[in-house]
Order: structure tokens, then sequence, then C-alpha cells
């Protein structure tokens, strides 16, 4: 056990969550270069675009510009199975930093298109990496009363990240944008560098001691043996024993594995085939489609600061409603709004009737839609993925999900172009079938996902397993 010299050094007589919150708060400086990164494409292919732009490009490698991010995503989650259970998840974070740092300091230096390919690859991968690890560091580090709004905080600062590159980003140069992400993301590596090490992997690898001072420091009280012998107990004895990560069969072999499996990805696929994706790719076209009077910077706004105030909405309830009413509200709500746009486009494009009187709808809709996906089938997915997966599964499922996610986004916006535009089905088909997916993809999430609001990693276990 940790050293008598070491006992107290952190603590107060009524325990402390200083640390903890440390901690989170720094991760969630990370969590907003990830939006910093989302947000670049918008604004930035206005101005490479635009006739004074400092790099011209043409609209095929602006199209590239954008997909090179998505592939570097796709490459990260098997990069990350190599490391988390094996370097930590703080060095994992700290590392997943690295290429971030060099992509923005390419852009700041960029004079062709190919050096903001290189660049935009890099971010992917910094975004697939954190994107896996966060989630597993802050589910581990907090207190089962403060883990739903911990991962919440997350979303929320991801989406402030987002709205910030969309207010910010049109006024600056590539240049000068680029260089203030580049010192906010420094800036982070030198915060995390002092955070504390998940328990769970220190317990993982047998570091027994070390874990004790870590949980004496995040708790800030010495008596933390309980909740130390919970984290052991937790962790099957052949992890302890042979220190190695479950693997892909693992995912399917066990009931409680397997459920947390489907439910994860019923939610990547409802968000990339329920409207959501398509309306943040999409909404300028689909926005001009309904003669809406909004510029297209107004609509960009709007839509971020409607992600970052449905962020804020869920931290609120996260913790006091729980996890399921939060899915039947969030799901409804999407599915319904998925119905309107598609009934809308589907009376002007095949019934041809005047909707000029209700060209608000869509909009609307649209703002709803983006509100519930964030208070439910978002922020969920990333709150659950730091709960229901066991310990030893984090890793590859976290890495198996992050490839389907990119897989489908990839396949998801290719084919609503395709499908609207190329064979001239129009908006109404892609939204109608929407309205489908998210329904039945919420009734089958309710069915598998246990409640989790305020229990352990061990009971949750148990849940899934019945």
């Amino acid at each position: 056990m940790a050293s008598d010299t070491e006992k107290g050094k952190y603590t107060t007589p009524d325990g402390s969550r200083l640390w903890e919150y440390l901690s989170i708060l720094t991760c969630s400086i990370m969590a907003s270069c990830m939006g910093f990164i989302v947000g670049w494409n918008s604004p930035s292919i206005v101005i490479l675009m635009a006739e004074d732009s400092p790099i011209p490009v043409t609209a095929s490698a602006v199209s590239t510009l954008v997909a090179v991010v998505a592939v570097g995503h796709m490459l990260a989650p098997p990069i990350n199975t190599l490391m988390v259970d094996k370097l930590g998840r703080k060095n994992t974070i700290l590392l997943s930093a690295l290429p971030l740092l060099v992509s923005w300091g390419l852009i700041t230096i960029a004079t062709s298109i190919w050096e903001l390919y290189v660049a935009r690859f890099l971010a992917g991968i910094s975004q697939g990496l954190f994107t896996c690890v966060c989630m597993m560091y802050i589910g581990e580090i907090s207190s089962p009363d403060t883990r739903g709004a911990a991962s919440s905080l997350i979303a929320i600062i991801y989406n402030v990240g987002i709205v910030v590159t969309f207010v910010v980003a049109p006024h600056l140069s590539l240049s000068l944008m680029a260089g203030i992400f580049l010192a906010i993301n420094i800036t982070f590596v030198i915060l995390f560098w002092f955070m504390p090490e998940s328990p769970y992997f220190l317990v993982m690898r047998n570091r027994i001691d070390e874990a004790e001072e870590v949980l004496e420091k995040l708790r800030g009280k010495i008596d933390i043996s309980e909740e130390l012998q919970t984290i052991v107990a937790s962790l099957s004895k052949g992890e302890k024993e042979t220190m190695k990560s479950g693997t892909l069969k693992d995912i399917f072999t066990s009931r409680a594995n397997f459920r947390a499996f489907i439910s994860i990805l019923l939610f990547t696929v409802a968000q990339n085939f329920g409207g959501f994706y398509a309306i943040l790719i999409y909404g300028q076209l689909i926005f001009k489609s309904t003669s809406n009077f909004m510029s297209d910077y107004v609509v960009n706004v709007m839509i971020g600061v409607t992600q970052v105030i449905s962020a804020i909405f869920t931290s609120f309830l996260v913790d006091k409603l729980g996890r399921r009413p939060l899915i039947v509200a969030s799901g409804v709500s999407a599915t319904i709004c998925n119905l309107v746009i598609g009934v809308y486009f589907y009376a002007k494009e095949y019934m041809l009737a005047d909707v000029l009187s209700y060209s608000w709808a869509p909009f609307v809709s649209s703002v709803i839609l983006i509100f519930s996906f964030n208070c439910g089938l978002v922020c969920l997915q990333i709150i659950l993925m730091s709960e229901i997966f066991a310990t030893e599964i984090k890793a590859i499922a976290t890495c198996l999900v992050g490839v389907i996610n990119g897989l489908l986004a990839t396949a998801g916006s290719k084919l609503y172009i395709w499908i609207a535009i190329s064979l001239n089905y129009g908006h109404s088909f892609p939204f109608l079938v929407y309205f489908v997916v998210v329904a039945v993809c919420t009734v089958i999430i309710l069915r598998v996902t246990p409640e989790t609001k305020g229990k352990t990693f061990a009971e949750i276990q148990r849940e899934l397993s019945k």
C-alpha cells in the first residue's frame, strides 16, 4: 500500500475532489481543440475558395481536404489499442495532442494544398485518438455521482469549440486562426502533464500502491480502501494476472460485452443515418432548397449554438433524470423532426405543392433535431461508452466503434448526395429513411441498454449480464 509519507498529501478532513475536477477541466481543453478541428472546415473552405484565397484550390481539392480528416480518424482507433492498455490513459491522451500540434503548425506556414492535406490528416489522427481514450479516462477517474456531468462537460466544451470557430474564423486569416489554436493545444499539453493516471489502468498493471495514491489524490481522503477494492473486483482475475487487454472475441462471447457493443453501435447508426450529420454537413444545401432567408454564416452559428445549449441542458439532467428517459425524449423528438422534414420535401418535390409559406418548418425541425440528438443520442453515447464497456474490452471496443463510425460517416455523407442529387430523388427520400432508422434504433437501444445513473461499473456489468 501507499507509504506513510505519501498518505495525507492531498487530503482534507472532509475529502476533496479538487484533482478530480482539475483532471476533467484539463481534458475539456483538449475537447475544445477537437471542436476546432470540426469547426475549421466550414469557414476555411469559404476562405480557400475566395478570389483572394491565400492558397488557391479547386472544389475537388476542398472535398479531399474534408475527407482526409475522416481517413486519419479511421486509422486512429487501431493505433489507440496498441497504446491505451500499455502506455496508459494519460500518456495516450498526451500523445494524441502531438499530431495536432504539428497540424496547426503546418497550417500557420502552409503555402500549398498538400501541406493542408497533411495537416488535416494529422488532425484526424489526433481526433480519433482522443475520442477513443478521453471518455475512458473520464469514466475511470470520476466518482459515480459526477461521471455523467463530467462526460457532459466534455461534450459541451467540444461544441463550444465548434461555435467559437464558426463565429471567429471567418474574420481571421488561416495562419492566425491556426496560431491561436496551436497556443491552446500547447497549453493543454503543459497542464495535463501534471494530471494523474487512471486508477483502473494502474490496477490492470498490478500497480496497486500507485492506484491507491492516485485515488487518495482524486478523492482528497486517505480511506479509499472500499473504492480500491471495488476497482480490483471489477477487473477479471485473468486480466490482473496476464496484464493483457480483452480481445475482439470477448466482445461477442460475453452477453454483457455484446449488449454493450450493440447499444453503442446503434447510437452510431442513428447519428450517421438519422439526419444529424446530414444537417451538419449539408445544412447549407438543405436550407437553400427551402428558400430560407438567413445567410449561411447565421445558419452555421445557430446550429453551433443549438449544439452548445443542448449539451448544457443535458449536463443538468443526465444525473437527475437518468439515461433512459433522455434516450426516449431524444429519439421521439428526432423521429418526428425527420418525418416533418421528409413530408415537407415530399410535398414540394413529388406533389408539387406550394409550400413557400411553410419554408420555416424544415429549418425549425432541423434545429430541434440537432438539439434532440445532442440531448440524447449524441451526448449519451459518449457517456455510456465510459460506463457500459467492461474495463478489459474498452480499448478494443472503442477501437471497433471508431472504425465503424468512420465507415458509416463516409457512407452516410456520400449516400445523401448520391440519392438526393445524383439520382434526383430529392431531399424527401433520405429524411423519410432517417425517420425509420431513428425510430427503430431508439426502440432497440431501450431494449438492450440498462439505466446506469449512479451505479458502479460492477453494478452496470451485472445489469448487462441479465
